[in-house]
């Protein structure tokens, strides 16, 4: 995995950590001018600012990644859009008319190409990009450019980002000395190991789990947690969280980067918070749910 879980660590914690990231890291270089300059405006602006402070680099960044779901989608992978959808099924047909109506005559070129030179295919993609909410893209296929919200801003900072980070170092070894841990009724620190480019951190989650019977039937009310948001240390570097295991199990896997700073005494692990489910055993009845604003803070103490 070369880039953040940005679902369950929001893209302002790792813009913060690489503000003040341990000494150590191994960042990789963007591929494009656009995500690079984009890269160094983070360490001065939000990602809420991007769109303001840097607009050109942020259209840019945000079509090239808008112009990679709708490439996927044209054979059939549909990312967040339904593959049933109306758009979806027109997008598909005319995709499928256009490689056969070109297959004896010239390759395929660039998408954007192809689009701009066939009008069924580019009203399809069109329908496609407003249905999945691609105000950019839609912009670009009608050509009258859309002017980027901070919307598009976060998203641009979120590809900067995962354009940044390292692959997880999956490797490791116990470090030398004792590890003491501190937990909390919900949450424990099992183990901590360090690697080359990193280290790796489990916690083990005990959310309470609740089942009520009451005048309309069972209720099922559960915490689940999201895992690390933030990681510390006692000299004031940030930790970058770049992946962490599937949720489902009790024990959350993470991956940071890069080792502990020398002289770090401390990490201290910021919960990134719970999520709440309140379900109705009936079948009849809908289940809901909520997110639980919930911020809880482990210590680890490393070794000598």
């Amino acid at each position: 995995m070369a880039s953040t879980d940005l679902e369950n660590v929001p893209v302002e914690n790792t813009v913060r950590a690489l503000r003040r990231l341990a000494p150590g890291a191994a960042l990789r270089e963007p591929r494009t001018p656009e995500l690079r300059a984009l890269a160094r405006a983070l360490r001065d602006h939000a990602p809420s600012e991007l769109a303001r402070t840097h607009p050109v680099p942020v259209a840019r960044v945000v079509l090239a990644g808008q112009l990679r779901a709708l490439d996927r989608a044209v054979i059939g992978f549909f990312g967040a859009c339904h593959p049933a959808g109306p758009e979806a099924a027109r997008l598909a047909r005319a995709a499928h008319y256009s490689r056969t109506r070109h297959s004896r005559t010239r390759r395929a070129g660039p998408l954007l190409d192809r689009l701009r030179a066939e009008p069924g295919l580019r009203a399809a993609a069109l329908g496609w990009a407003e249905a999945c909410g691609h105000r950019i893209l839609a912009g670009e296929l009608r050509g009258v450019p859309e002017v980027p919200a901070a919307g598009d801003g976060r998203l641009a900072a979120e590809l900067a980002v995962a354009a940044l980070l390292p692959a997880p170092d999956r490797g490791g070894r116990v470090p030398s000395g004792d590890l003491v841990r501190t937990g909390s009724a919900f949450l424990d620190v099992r183990s901590l190991r360090i690697g080359d480019r990193g280290f790796r951190v489990d916690v083990e989650s005990a959310a309470p789990v609740e089942l009520v019977r009451d005048e309309e039937g069972l209720t099922l009310r559960a915490l689940w947690w999201k895992g690390l948001g933030r990681v510390t240390d006692d000299l004031g570097h940030e930790y970058l969280v770049l992946a962490k295991d599937p949720a489902g199990t009790p024990r959350a896997r993470h991956w940071c980067h890069p080792r502990p700073a020398p002289g770090a005494r401390v990490l201290r692990l910021e919960s990134a918070g719970y999520r709440g489910e309140r379900l109705r055993l009936d079948v009849a009845s809908a289940g809901s749910s909520a997110d639980v604003l919930v911020k809880l803070e482990l210590t680890v103490r490393l070794g000598a």
